[in-house]
């Protein structure tokens, strides 16, 4: 086997193992993976999808003409990825959500307030259910009589009134907001625009495979939600608010088990963000035959060369930021290490990532409503920048799965007597 060839430039990664001869004819399979984001990264990645929508149609795919986002075989999401993932899969274009976005369409609603941070009304009163159902519990316990598994002897008024201290902490909500808000907004799009609401539906209709991933709570494992999956009957707007269940932020994200009633499966999965388990899911888009897989994250360390100062002087904002990026950065250069030494994987991998010294995205805070068309349009533009600084590059390893690009026209330079008449 061939050593892989990686190419690394303004927050462009391309790891090259995939030997066309293999497909023996056989069209590649196309996965797009998305990482999650919240606001502001989501909004970033809509731009950036934009850019990669618009680079693709400038060329061919065999027979087929121009190739667009919502052409790929496969669909990979967690957290605000899912929401972004959705939309391609059913069929939405880039340039669609994308003025979604920005507030710019005449066929879907932009995201409200209310829809991202619906606050969290529905849990305390279930809340103060649990703590009455727990407190008559351990009151009968002691009233009668019943004996300590550890002691052998009844449970005294001390143990009792320590219990009940411990339980008053059951009172606390999990989180500020209800997730249920994003659940709502995309079962409305989803209705007034006829898109399908389950997995095998999706796919059945447009041949295309929709993944979505979250953890679940009570295993600390990773659930993954798609056709032939364990779960695939949850709904896709469900599975959405569940990957985007950013812990303590939103509550507990809870969705019905289509499967309860089968051995081991409890009534509700207790769900949140598919993001604390991984950066990205590269390995699942492998594991399921894709031959090229394009993967965005929105969130890398920032390299801060300024001379003499530091990321300290900003406080703690900026530190808190960075530490972040940092650990969703290393989770995913290490799964670049694995996919560059791995010698069974055999497929070609590019990955879209903010440049290194990208300040403006930076500074822009995650959760920050207010600042989504600013990242969206931020997005595009850096992202298209960084295309056309690695097109040859890109125009190789898309050329091994049948994409060909048209080469890019240089841009127009600026008359020399305009330049002087500003001067």
């Amino acid at each position: 086997m061939e050593p892989a060839t990686i190419f690394r430039q303004n927050g462009i990664t391309i790891i090259s193992k995939h030997n066309p001869e293999r497909r023996q004819g056989r069209p590649s399979k196309i996965a797009l993976v998305l990482a999650g984001g919240a606001i502001t990264g989501g909004a970033f990645k809509a731009g950036g999808l934009k850019a990669l929508d618009e680079l693709l149609s400038r060329g061919r795919m065999g027979d087929r003409g121009p190739l667009r986002l919502t052409d790929f075989d496969m669909f990979v999401g967690l957290s605000a990825g899912s929401i972004l993932a959705s939309a391609l899969a059913g069929g939405i274009s880039a340039e669609e959500i994308y003025r979604t976005t920005v507030g710019e369409s005449s066929r879907f609603s932009p995201m409200q307030l209310l829809d991202f941070m619906r606050p969290n009304l529905r849990e305390p009163p279930e809340r103060v259910a649990l703590f009455a159902s727990k407190v008559a519990e351990i009151l009968a316990t002691y009233i009668s009589g019943r004996e300590d598994p550890v002691t052998g002897k009844p449970f005294t008024a001390r143990q009792t009134i320590l219990k009940l201290a411990q339980v008053v902490t059951r009172l606390a909500p999990t989180g500020f907001f209800d997730a249920e808000g994003i659940r709502r907004y995309l079962r409305r799009q989803s209705e007034s625009s006829g898109l399908p609401q389950d997995f095998p539906e999706l796919r059945r209709l447009r041949g295309k495979s929709l993944y979505i991933t979250a953890v679940e709570l009570n295993t600390g494992t990773q659930v993954v939600f798609g056709p032939e999956e364990h779960y695939e009957g949850v709904p896709i707007p469900d599975a959405v608010a569940a990957s985007c269940g950013l812990p303590f932020w939103y509550r507990t994200v809870r969705v019905r088990n289509p499967r309860a009633g089968e051995p081991g499966e409890r009534r509700w999965l207790d769900l949140a963000d598919g993001g604390v388990v991984r950066t990205t899911n590269v390995g699942l888009a492998l594991k399921r035959g894709a031959d090229l897989v394009i993967v965005y994250n929105p969130f890398t360390p920032i390299r801060y060369n300024v001379p003499d100062r530091s990321l300290h002087e900003h406080g703690l904002y900026a530190l808190s930021s960075q530490l972040f990026r940092i650990l969703l950065g290393s989770r995913l250069d290490i799964g670049k290490d694995k996919v560059a030494l791995d010698p069974s994987i055999q497929s070609d991998v590019v990955y879209i990532e903010p440049h290194s010294a990208d300040l403006d995205f930076f500074q822009m805070n995650p959760l920050n409503f207010w600042s989504k068309r600013r990242a969206a349009m931020h997005g595009y533009s850096s992202v298209k920048a960084a295309f056309e600084s690695c097109f040859d590059p890109l125009r190789q390893v898309l050329a091994r799965h049948g994409i060909y690009l048209e080469p890019i026209p240089p841009r127009p330079r600026p008359r020399s007597d305009v330049i002087r008449g500003l001067a």
